[in-house]
């Protein structure tokens, strides 16, 4: 089977190591991949051929069996591109990384969030089927009149030989000797909540926070940090590559969102067996076992004080079913699996797109 990946970059974020991952695995099981992308950032290592393309140049669709798009921009280059009346054997195919209307008033101002919601609806409706990673999300597009929604999960193998740096190492030791340690890995925007991790903080003078990324609200939470006099108990790492390879240092993981895709993060939290505290927003309750983490309400921070101490002091229980469910559901084999059966049935000629 030939494939075609199209993505926005090949920047280090959550949809393009999907993407990548997805082409390791289809090129073990003996298929043919290619990556389109169009903005000159090239953070991430593929395993197989690419090209960077004008958004307003078009690919010769039938050299494919199946094009893969993802996020927004590649979304409306098929929408533009894809033949109306011209003869295409090709099928379409895009992920949804996230619930839309949730996540744009986060990215953007409120107009031009509208607008983004609205176009994007309008371009899914070129697609043959549309993938969503939770069951909540599915709800949502359904609702909104799309049609051939299917749910597939993310995944993830996760390598944890590679150790992390000595600097990083020394730093992060020297604060688990005095404090339980509070780790997230991310992104940081505001969408990802950590300011309830700092005030938090203000309430568990056992614990410290320690994060690895970057991001726009990343000052923002060390002036908040500051104010609260608790940023000596909070490292900041900053950007790192493979961030995954902290988590094994961390005491407990905690996903703060207040709207959110499938995070990758909890994939290489679960893969670490380290447990887990949530927010209680419903696409976390609708992919993440109640039995396997701790939930808190969102925006309440005895509740989140409450999960993070429960979840450390059941942290060996938790561990083990978090890291059961990750084996089980979670490994990148079972969501290239899922994928490529969802393929085959596409190119059924019995198969009835949108």
């Amino acid at each position: 089977m030939n494939i075609a990946m199209i993505l926005p970059s090949l920047a280090n974020k959550g949809p393009i190591l999907v993407a990548r991952d997805l082409c390791i695995e289809y090129k073990k099981m003996g298929h043919e991949c290619f990556v389109f992308y169009f903005d000159d950032i090239v953070e991430v290592e593929l395993p197989c051929l690419s090209k960077r393309i004008s958004f307003w140049r078009p690919i010769d669709w039938n050299t494919f069996d199946i094009v893969h798009s993802h996020m927004y921009r590649s979304d409306a280059y098929v929408f533009v591109h894809k033949p109306v009346l011209k003869k295409c054997h090709t099928k379409f195919v895009t992920t949804l990384h996230q619930h839309i209307a949730e996540q744009m008033p986060f990215d953007f101002p409120a107009k031009k969030a509208y607008f983004v919601i609205h176009t994007w609806l309008l371009f899914l409706r070129r697609f043959d089927v549309l993938v969503t990673l939770s069951e909540y999300h599915k709800a949502y597009y359904e609702k909104c009149g799309l049609r051939n929604v299917e749910v597939i999960y993310n995944g993830r193998n996760i390598n944890y030989d590679t150790d992390i740096e000595d600097c990083d190492r020394q730093s992060i030791m020297h604060m688990k000797q005095r404090y339980r340690i509070i780790g997230g890995v991310a992104y940081i925007t505001k969408r990802k909540g950590y300011a309830q991790l700092i005030d938090a903080l203000k309430k568990l003078p056992r614990y410290a926070l320690i994060l690895v990324g970057d991001g726009p609200y990343l000052s923002e939470l060390q002036q908040l940090a500051r104010q609260n006099g608790v940023n000596e108990r909070c490292l900041w790492l900053g950007n790192r590559k493979e961030g995954g390879r902290y988590m094994k240092y961390f005491d407990v993981y905690a996903l703060c969102s207040y709207t959110e895709g499938y995070p990758l993060a909890f994939i290489e939290a679960a893969a670490a067996k380290l447990p887990v505290v949530c927010s209680d927003i419903p696409v976390f309750k609708s992919i993440i076992p109640e039995d396997c983490s701790c939930f808190f309400r969102l925006g309440d921070i005895d509740s989140l004080c409450d999960a993070l101490v429960s979840t450390d002091k059941r942290s060996d229980v938790l561990s083990e079913k978090v890291y059961t469910y990750y084996l089980h559901y979670l490994v990148c084999g079972k969501m290239a699996g899922n994928y490529m059966a969802l393929y085959n049935r596409m190119l059924n000629p019995d198969f009835a797109s949108f």
